[in-house]
């Protein structure tokens, strides 16, 4: 497409002059977004909308937006792109356009749009939509600026309020009023409807949308009188996208219920509008009605399969009803159809998050980051899922960060909240984190993400209370919607064995590993009950296909896996396996303090103290809460002779964990050993209730106790009052 070398000076009722030429020499898409954000400014109050600042006189900047963002009476609030917030001093409408001209004062420098020549578009040319998009709830807090590009389809000889425009940008609600742009980023047009052509068996046709012609804005403007805004609002019957706009105010002041009763009204109007759906879904979500949600959505794919945002919104959704493949493929679909969307990375991430592909995640949320470096959302996941890769460190910078961004925003306060109290053990800390969260989304009014955090805080408080609706219920329901979900499978097994059902756990997480046999996290899962099971050969063969897999870790890693596979070997009496199990443990990640500690075990078993010792130490400078290393520390120093020693270490192993019934009885023992018959003994009773197990001296030779111990253990065990 060939433009003109030079644009001459144009004359707009007296007042725009562009003098300089302009010389068609297309820019990047990056550069016309950077000159687009500098004069498209978000308009709020009792509209929602978007506006491009065309024109200065002195202190007062005029803005051209649609008329359907202003068309209601009342308050309305111009925000440009230093954050800058203006009231709104004056509007006029154009006659016959769906237009409008606002004014603002400020003494602050704002950039001027250049004016290009609509009468020059052709079919087939690229052209760029920029503007405020609605916030995507559980995407985004905020509105944001949106750029996407698109081509010329159509330019109509007549339409409605002048949309003569036709082009194929994706664009969402709060765009409404942005500029059309064209390569050189010379506003062409005012973005400001959707146009959907459906067949009567309810086939797509089509899927566009229609702008207004920069130059029917001039010519109009020039040859006729401009009328106040909202003086024929009585005389005209309100229009669809009147109602979207009314609907979007309402939504900003969180009147869900309006909302969509504006909404409705548009679809009456306007029934295969993608606008109304998009918008009305969003409110559905709000107040937490996610079936009414996702049907919204539906029907916006249905009339706008292209839609990148609309598969990013419906990943969020499906993310917060645990259909997590769904999400996945939601988020791989829009990041198709739009790879330059930041927001396609970002839904991805989050769902990649609970996948859990937490290495994906990562790479995805650094994507939306490089485009949008200011959205604490973004942080908040990439923080999660780095703490689900042990890097503490960073997690608690990228929570930091988005706390820094947004001190208001429950998704981090949720997720740090979580990350502490199921990850570090931090159980103050969680607790702080979710009632922080959940007064944040009770003010949002949405009531499904209320309970949800209210769950986990019961479930932190205390863990035995879990319910089966909490633990059970919502993977019913994705299991119900997709029996394929290995996911859910996985996550309902977590669940099964939380409530301490060992059997059922086993059965969801065989199943996931047979939907998904590449799930590295649900063999190692599968690995650990068979061995708390007693089934040490079934075990190592779940490591095996885990380390076989090498896919879909989770937050464990390979390192883990050859470190258990390592201990089952040891148990199986293949001590050659188990310590080069531990060994490549180790190489894998030499700050494996489990891997140290079976390294203990393995020198324990070969009575070669000293070392074994060392191992233990080393693995409890890793981690100083590993109560089993610690336990088996004061194994080693009672078959040393260390008694007092032992006792310290039983003493600091109960501590971390008070219901261990091996460290109780080994305690009762060294008690009753050095004349604290009546104390060793309560303790020794309260251990067997616990576990009886461990009243039977070829159980204890199974886990490693010596012969010091076990001769000192058949003493305290034959005394009366044990029996």
């Amino acid at each position: 497409m060939k433009f003109t070398r030079h644009l001459f000076a144009m004359l707009v009722g007296g007042t725009i002059t562009i003098m300089q030429p302009q010389v068609s020499v297309a820019l990047t898409p990056a550069q016309v977004s950077d000159l687009a954000k500098d004069f498209t400014v978000l308009i709020g109050g009792d509209g929602v909308g978007s506006g491009v600042i065309f024109d200065r006189k002195g202190e007062t900047y005029y803005v051209l937006t649609n008329r359907h963002v202003v068309v209601n009476d009342g308050r309305y609030e111009i925000q440009t792109p230093d954050g800058s917030k203006y009231p709104v001093y004056r509007s006029q409408e154009l006659p016959g356009l769906d237009l409008a001209v606002l004014q603002f004062n400020s003494n602050n420098n704002y950039r001027i749009a250049n004016i290009g020549n609509s009468d020059q578009v052709r079919e087939g040319m690229k052209v760029y939509v920029v503007g405020w998009a609605d916030a995507l709830p559980g995407i985004t807090k905020e509105r944001s600026y949106q750029f996407t590009d698109g081509n010329i389809r159509s330019r109509l000889q007549e339409g409605k309020d002048g949309y003569t425009l036709v082009y194929n940008n994706e664009a969402i609600p709060g765009m409404s009023g942005g500029p059309v742009l064209d390569e050189q980023g010379r506003v062409i047009g005012i973005n400001g409807r959707a146009d959907t052509e459906v067949r009567k068996d309810g086939a797509l046709i089509a899927s566009l949308r229609l702008g207004i012609p920069i130059n029917t804005f001039l010519t109009t403007r020039r040859n006729s009188q401009p009328i106040a805004t909202g003086s024929q609002t009585a005389t005209r019957q309100r229009s669809s996208e009147d109602y979207i706009s009314l609907g979007g105010a309402k939504a900003e002041r969180k009147d869900y219920q309006g909302a969509i009763a504006d909404y409705n009204q548009a679809l009456k109007l306007s029934p295969n509008n993608p606008d109304a759906y998009f918008r009305r879904s969003n409110a559905y979500f709000l107040i937490g009605n996610l079936q009414s949600a996702t049907s919204d959505l539906n029907k916006v794919i249905q009339l706008s399969p292209k839609n990148g945002f609309a598969y990013a919104m419906r990943s969020a959704i499906r993310l917060t009803e645990k259909d997590i493949p769904g999400a996945v493929a939601d988020g791989e679909e829009a990041v198709r159809l739009n790879p330059n969307l930041g927001f396609a990375y970002l839904a991805r991430g989050s769902a990649r998050a609970f996948l859990p592909d937490y290495q994906g995640a990562i790479a995805d949320i650094d994507k939306f980051i490089e485009q949008e470096p200011s959205f604490a959302h973004a942080y908040a996941v990439r923080g999660y899922s780095r703490a689900g890769l042990g890097d503490r460190k960073g997690a608690n910078a990228d929570f930091d960060q988005a706390l820094q961004l947004d001190p208001n925003f429950f998704s981090t306060y949720q997720l740090r909240g979580v990350v502490r109290g199921f990850l570090w053990g931090d159980k103050p800390g969680a607790l702080a984190d979710l009632h922080k969260a959940s007064d944040l989304i009770k003010k949002e009014g949405n009531q499904f993400l209320y309970q949800e955090i209210q769950n986990a805080i019961k479930f932190v408080e205390n863990p035995a209370s879990a319910s089966q609706q909490v633990l059970i219920e919502p993977f019913n329901q994705a299991i119900a919607r997709n029996p394929n979900d290995a996911n859910a499978y996985f996550y309902r097994g977590g669940g099964y064995y939380m409530q301490g059902d060992k059997q059922s756990a086993l059965a969801d997480i065989t199943k996931a590993t047979q939907i998904n046999p590449k799930f590295s996290v649900a063999w190692v899962a599968q690995g650990d009950i068979f061995r708390e099971l007693g089934k040490f050969t079934e075990a190592r063969n779940s490591y095996d296909r885990a380390i076989k897999a090498n896919s879909q870790w989770g937050n464990v890693s390979p390192s883990v896996a050859y470190a258990y596979r390592g201990l089952t070997n040891l148990v199986l009496g293949n001590t050659q396996a188990a310590n080069a199990d531990i060994n490549q443990a180790l190489q894998l990640d030499p700050k494996n303090a489990v891997a140290y500690g079976f390294r203990g075990m393995s020198l324990q078993y070969q009575k070669d103290y000293p070392r074994a010792i060392a191992a233990y130490e080393k693995a409890i400078s890793l981690d100083a809460k590993l109560s089993p290393a610690i336990n088996n520390l004061g194994l080693v120093k009672y078959e040393l002779g260390d008694v007092a020693g032992a006792i310290r270490q039983f003493q600091r192993a109960i501590n971390i964990n008070n219901t261990s019934a091996e460290t109780q009885l080994a305690l009762a023992v060294a008690l009753y050993h050095q004349g604290q018959q009546d104390r060793g003994l309560a303790i020794a009773q309260a251990a067997l209730r616990l576990d009886k197990r461990w009243g039977d001296i070829k159980f204890l030779k199974q886990q490693l106790w010596g012969d010091r111990l076990i001769a000192d253990t058949q003493k305290l065990l034959a005394n009366p009052k044990i029996r």
